[in-house]
């Protein structure tokens, strides 16, 4: 789901310095995408890393678009709990393609094959839960993810397993204004935490040929967020995105990239 963008006016700005640059949405077809994933965060007192790859590949479907994205490999180095409780709730889904729906506007609209992922995620998910003791991290989250997808209507199950590619998708087919800031607010928060409300400025801070490249500057209570997007003005994607998130003492940092597959 996009955020809500509520654009501001500069109290002395002339409406005839604003220049609006157009993102379009003409994602590359048939080409095999790489989507990585590298997150930071404090684990037991030591940074940690999280990693995920993912294959993605779209394709024209009458006014829109079928994206299909598979996770192919994750890792990390937390100690403890902290890896196993990760592999726990990532790891059934590798291999399994993910056929999501996309509008002509860049929204994703359905998982086409839901039933198969969810089968696919349960069968796993309770050889876990039967396989693992009771206390150990591995059944603790496999049960937890099982009960959090018994509990959600259809739509919220779109929206947990197409959530990490919302992001890509953050600017297509809209509007910025390289001359003015805008406004943002938004819901931010750590993996399977508590997610409080921010708002703050977003700002064109370079634009190249069809690439932009986007600050935005956050507060909420007791967070901060800053992040730097490189979108493409053609396709609409965002092809870099790097996050830091700081809620009270602790900070996560987050980095993205969408390249050709093998390069």
């Amino acid at each position: 789901m996009k955020r809500a963008i509520a654009f501001l006016s500069l109290a002395f700005a002339s409406p005839a310095l604003a220049a609006p640059v157009a993102i379009g949405f003409a994602p590359p077809t048939g080409q095999d995408l790489l989507y990585r994933i590298e997150q930071h965060r404090p684990v037991d007192g030591r940074d940690s890393l999280f990693s995920a790859e993912r294959t993605l590949r779209f394709e024209k479907a009458g006014d829109g678009y079928i994206l299909l994205v598979t996770l192919r490999s994750l890792d990390s180095d937390a100690p403890g709990t902290g890896a196993d409780a990760y592999r726990a709730a990532l790891s059934p889904l590798i291999g399994v393609a993910h056929r999501f729906r996309l509008d002509a506007h860049g929204r994703i609209v359905g998982l086409d094959n839901l039933d198969e992922v969810r089968a696919v995620m349960e069968k796993a998910l309770n050889a876990m839960v039967a396989g693992a003791p009771d206390d150990s991290p591995r059944h603790r989250t496999a049960r937890n993810v099982l009960t959090l997808l018994d509990g959600l209507t259809p739509e919220g199950r779109l929206a947990l397993l197409s959530g990490e590619v919302q992001p890509l998708l953050l600017f297509v087919d809209s509007e910025v204004d390289d001359a003015r800031p805008r406004g943002v607010r938004t819901m931010a928060g750590p993996p399977l935490g508590r997610a409080v409300a921010v708002e703050g400025n977003s700002t064109v801070t370079g634009h190249e040929g069809n690439r932009l490249t986007l600050h935005e500057e956050l507060q909420g209570e007791g967070a901060h967020v800053a992040m730097r997007y490189a979108v493409s003005t053609r396709t609409g994607l965002v092809d870099e995105q790097e996050r830091s998130l700081t809620l009270g003492t602790q900070t996560l940092t987050e980095k993205r990239s969408l390249t050709l597959a093998g390069k």
